[in-house]
């Protein structure tokens, strides 16, 4: 089971400036139609200071995961990427995945969770691969379930068309609508268990 999370970013204020700290660039700031956010990475030590350094580039930022307020996985459990049934392994999640998911997304992001804890316990508990919460863009992964309800509400006589021999009339079975919904029977069995 997924659930839609969204990627957030901190910042922080180091102690000092590490290889591979995320920073946060404007690209095309004032042009609201162009305007959008480019994470890179620190790839060598700068000559400046710590603290020219952060003028002139911001705080260093990390990434989390947030549902409704709740952390779902910090920084050092983001995390694999799944790029689908296509791929039959996941892969760490790159600088470029967290660029698309903000630029493409809006931040938001599906992660695959413990089923039974939602159901039961109303948490949403990501299912952890080697510490690592596992992502994937939003809807990669539809409930089965629902896609089983969704085709067991078409009509088979007209295969959801709506239309009976000619496009011209009506199914005689589900009257042009192209939908039969399941028929709830609890009440009747429900009756009939009282009165017996």
């Amino acid at each position: 089971m997924h659930q839609t999370v969204e990627l957030v970013l901190k910042s922080y204020m180091p102690k000092h400036l590490e290889i591979g700290m995320w920073f946060i660039t404007k690209i095309n700031p004032g042009n609201a139609l162009k305007e959008y956010t480019e994470i890179w990475a620190l790839k060598t030590h700068p000559r400046e200071t710590l603290e020219e350094f952060i003028v002139k580039n911001g705080a260093p930022v990390e990434p989390y995961l947030i549902y409704d307020e709740q952390v779902i996985a910090e920084p050092h459990e983001i995390g694999w990427w799944d790029e689908g049934d296509h791929v039959d392994e996941l892969r760490d999640i790159e600088l470029s995945d967290v660029n698309f998911i903000l630029t493409e997304w809006d931040g938001y992001v599906d992660i695959e969770i413990d089923e039974h804890d939602y159901y039961n316990e109303e948490e949403i508990n990501p299912i952890m691969y080697a510490n690592k919460v596992t992502m994937t863009i939003l809807e990669m992964y539809d409930d089965d379930d629902n896609d089983d309800d969704q085709e067991s509400w078409l009509c088979s006589h007209c295969s959801g068309s709506g239309y009976g021999a000619t496009p011209d009339v009506a199914c005689p079975v589900c009257y042009g609508e192209g939908e039969l919904y399941p028929q709830d029977n609890d009440e009747d069995d429900t009756y009939e268990d009282d009165n017996s």
